[in-house]
């Protein structure tokens, strides 16, 4: 069975084609992904990708679709994985009812009211790398605020107070340093504007790091079945019609929980 990863990140097997604009492993394949995938046709028995859409536009998400489409055996499966709007929307809705009939001062419901806020927005609207998410990730961390780390790790899946770091190697190759280079060249166009129109003109946020758009099941399923997707449904962070797909530890975590919390969709479909 052909399985392929499109935008894997940090989040890849062997077993599976990993593609991914920035490749630091072996099995990482260096792709400029919104510049076509350079694969046969009808080649894939799984097209899998996780967080990727909602960081490019409408009209490259589509394209990307139509990638997938293209790569797919008949009956092949596709799997997408976006923040799902509806889930942000609800909660939001909630913590906000509860803030509003609250009489008695709860910093923990405030304090979720911050999170939820931000959750919705500000990987749309940051200017700087990290945002206002990456603040108050690094409050939580320095506080140890258990109850807030908590609710943070239900709802996105990153665990703030662990004592376990995940430990990296950094290698360095001629792409990362490219890419060092263009970045302090950009620097030092942004000191050449005015201060006060910089972050008009520059926004200093990783490649990826934005969201470009947002999607609920309704709105994903009307692109798949304009794509002529078929067998449209909707699954969970642990249940998938690819055969023995939690084995590959891609939506969830080795503990069984999910990697990406609460706040995802999950849909699949066929070709």
């Amino acid at each position: 069975m052909k399985l392929l990863n499109i935008a894997c990140g940090g989040r890849y097997h062997k077993d599976w084609m990993n593609v991914d604009f920035h490749a630091d492993s072996n099995q990482v394949q260096k792709v400029n992904i919104l510049g076509g995938l350079p694969f046969e046709d009808n080649s894939y028995d799984v097209v899998y990708s996780s967080h990727f859409l909602e960081h490019v536009s409408p009209l490259q998400a589509t394209f990307v679709l139509t990638e997938a489409s293209r790569l797919l055996k008949q009956n092949g499966i596709l799997r997408i994985v976006v923040p799902d709007l509806e889930n942000l929307c609800r909660e939001y809705l909630q913590i906000l009812e509860k803030v509003n009939n609250n009489n008695n001062d709860d910093s923990l419901l405030d304090k979720k009211y911050r999170w939820i806020s931000i959750e919705l927005l500000d990987q749309l609207v940051r200017v700087d790398s990290g945002g206002e998410m990456g603040r108050i990730f690094k409050e939580v961390s320095n506080n140890k605020d258990k109850d807030l780390a908590k609710y943070i790790l239900d709802r996105t899946g990153d665990e703030l107070l662990t004592s376990q770091q995940e430990t990296k190697v950094r290698t360095i190759t001629i792409d990362k340093i490219k890419n060092k280079l263009l970045y302090y060249y950009l620097q030092f166009v942004r000191f050449l504007i005015p201060k006060n129109l910089r972050d008009l003109i520059f926004i200093r946020t990783s490649v990826g790091e934005r969201h470009q758009w947002m999607y609920d099941k309704y709105s994903l399923t009307k692109i798949l079945i304009e794509l002529g997707f078929k067998n449209i449904s909707l699954k969970s962070y642990n249940t998938s019609d690819i055969e023995n797909f939690n084995d590959y530890i891609l939506d969830i975590k080795e503990d069984g929980t999910p990697y990406k919390g609460v706040s995802s969709i999950y849909i699949e479909a066929r070709k």
